[in-house]
């Protein structure tokens, strides 16, 4: 399994890095990906964090959901270093979460776990950006969610 960080950079205690991992663990089942050693960092923060990250490395000065910053373009499971694959950090605004979760009337468990999906296919490579990707990638992410939630 995935050497996991967690850091909740919020004043929100509920979640914590099992919660994460639990998600983690069916998303590299679902992958094959379990008998890779993974690394990465998720990490809640507040929506000036967010924003700033966003502005950065995005260049859009808003807040969003979540963001996610791979170590490589392109993972290959077969690249790794002293046998670890160290795919990045996935970013998760916590306060758009919740903002999103009503709005979406899902709960804030579901809506977590649908983000840390999202972010984790984006530390493989996986993007949205193409018509021909978006289907491939969300098709993908909600197998795996529906996976995460049968698993609860």
């Amino acid at each position: 399994m995935a050497d996991l960080i967690f850091n909740n950079f919020t004043t929100d205690r509920k979640y914590d890095g099992g919660f994460f991992k639990k998600i983690l663990e069916v998303v590299v089942k679902e992958l094959d990906l379990e008998s890779k050693k993974l690394e990465l960092s998720v990490n809640l923060v507040g929506e000036g964090r967010i924003k700033a990250l966003n502005k950065k490395y995005r260049g859009r000065n808003r807040t969003t959901d979540v963001l996610s910053f791979p170590l490589q373009n392109k993972i290959s499971t077969k690249s790794t270093l002293n046998g670890i694959m160290s795919l990045g950090d996935i970013f998760i605004c916590l306060p758009v979460a919740k903002k999103y979760a009503v709005r979406e009337s899902v709960s804030l468990d579901y809506k977590l776990a649908f983000l840390a999906i999202h972010g984790f296919l984006h530390l493989l490579g996986y993007d949205h950006e193409q018509p021909l990707q978006q289907r491939k990638m969300f098709r993908l992410q909600d197998k795996i969610l529906k996976k995460v939630i049968a698993d609860r």
